[in-house]
């Protein structure tokens, strides 16, 4: 690689920057000190110097008398030189006082001098001790210098090693995931071409099976068309001639848009996994009041795919369905469901007083004339037991999206049901603590911000809540 380290290049510097530092600068000469040096002896000199003190003493004295005639007359004799010599002894004593003088300050300074040569001598001694000890400290200094720099550089060369080989692992790495990388990307490629083909071709099948859908319809409304024909041939042949199989051709007939109304479902009313995410907003309700039990079961009127009963079943509660659509009923059978193929209002007219917890209808008022809405009501509220509940959700008209329009994409329906309209037939036919809860809103993301009343009252009656649910319970 290009940028490969010499480590052996790298380690030899080191050490020669070591060494280099390792070596003291050169030292200037040391003085030679002498030893302790040898003074002059000043006690002859002091000697002489007391004996001058005394001489001095004796220039212009008279010596003692002795007691004999000679001594007397010798005294005499040195009285009268010593007049003569008057103008003559003086001098001599101030000479020999000035050389006493003399003297006695050259002593005093050479003692002075022996003295300062003591302490000079014990000063640079002091020094060289000093020195000594700088010295060896600086010996000391340099060798742990040396062997710090040592082991600094033995790791320098030990990381430089780790780090080299580092290196030559990441660049085998760098290689490896490169290689890896081309690889994937080549792999994603042809997977996304196998896949974009594959899209082709389920966008082929799915085209060709929606003309398929297409041809069986206008195929199924042909055959209903001939279907009806033939019926309606038959029943007038039955009537000419009184056959007892033309009412059992009639009510067969009701059955003919049963499949119509299940794509329709399908296509209008929701995924299964949509509506048993709204669903699971009355299990509380259920659970706080105990619904759900063997004593308090729970019937589902116009049961349809069986979304509720499947959350139910789930739950462990105890429900069963009625429908009239045999499409339906089916579907629902063979999910395993207690499914009654039987009109609402003649299922609730074969039950006895007080019999179930609560009845259920979602989205099924709406289909009633008014009439047949109040004796719906009438057998709901019969057989409830004390305390059990009757739910009914239907769509919310004061969205004017729904009741204007989304309302009416369902032919079946007859006409929107208002809030208070509900509230107030299922109060009048029994039913007491009759509460409205309004059910899915558009989302947010429909609203006007601008945070203004007309905007709140415009996201209110727009995108408020689109179906609502009236709640009663029995006394």
């Amino acid at each position: 690689m290009a940028n490969d380290i010499n480590v052996q290049t790298i380690m030899q510097e080191i050490r020669e920057r070591i060494r280099q530092r390792s070596t003291p600068p050169p030292l200037p000469a040391e003085p030679e000190f002498p030893s302790n040096p040898e003074l002059p002896d000043l006690n002859p000199l002091e000697t002489t110097v007391r004996s001058l003190h005394l001489s001095k003493a004796l220039v212009g004295d008279l010596p003692p008398q002795p007691p004999s005639f000679r001594g007397r007359l010798g005294s005499l004799l040195v009285k009268a030189v010593r007049r003569t010599l008057f103008w003559y002894t003086p001098p001599i004593r101030d000479f020999q006082a000035g050389v006493v003088v003399g003297f006695d300050q050259q002593v005093a300074a050479l003692r002075s001098m022996a003295a300062a040569a003591q302490d000079t001598w014990r000063v640079l001694m002091e020094v060289e001790n000093r020195c000594q000890i700088i010295e060896e400290r600086f010996a000391k200094l340099e060798q742990a210098l040396h062997l710090e720099l040592e082991n600094r550089g033995a790791k320098l060369e030990h990381s430089l090693h780790a780090e080299a080989h580092a290196r030559e692992y990441l660049g085998e790495r760098l290689e490896a995931e490169t290689a890896a990388r081309e690889q994937l990307s080549s792999h994603l490629a042809a997977e996304t071409g196998a896949r974009e083909a594959m899209s082709s071709s389920i966008a082929e099948r799915s085209r060709q099976l929606d003309i398929a859908i297409q041809q069986l319809r206008a195929e199924n409304s042909h055959q209903h068309a001939r279907i009806s024909i033939l019926l309606e041939e038959v029943r007038k042949k039955a009537a000419v001639s009184g056959e007892p199989q033309a009412a059992q051709l009639s009510g067969g007939d009701s059955h003919a848009l049963d499949g119509l109304y299940m794509a329709l479902e399908d296509r209008f009313r929701g995924s299964r996994a949509e509506i048993r995410e709204r669903l699971q907003f009355y299990l509380p309700l259920l659970e706080k009041h105990r619904i759900g039990n063997p004593r308090m079961p729970i019937l589902d009127l116009g049961c349809g795919r069986g979304e509720w009963l499947e959350i139910l079943t789930e739950t462990g509660l105890e429900a069963y369905g009625v429908d009239t659509n045999q499409i339906f009923v089916a579907q629902c059978r063979e999910k395993g469901f207690r499914v009654i193929e039987e009109d609402a209002l003649q299922h609730l007219r074969s039950l006895p007083d007080s019999r179930l917890g609560a009845v259920t209808g979602f989205h099924i008022i709406e289909h009633l004339p008014l009439d047949v809405l109040i004796k719906l009501i009438d057998e709901t509220v019969r057989v409830l037991k004390p305390g059990g509940l009757a739910i009914f959700e239907t769509p919310n008209p004061q969205n004017v999206l729904v009741g204007s329009h989304s309302f009416y994409i369902d032919p079946t329906h007859r006409h929107p049901i208002p809030s208070l309209t509900a509230q107030f037939l299922l109060e009048a036919r029994g039913l007491c603590d009759v509460e409205i809860v309004g059910l899915h809103p558009f989302a947010e993301s429909y609203h006007v911000l601008d945070g203004t009343e007309l905007a709140r009252r415009f996201n209110e009656y727009f995108y408020g809540p689109q179906d609502y649910a009236v709640i009663g319970r029995r006394v």
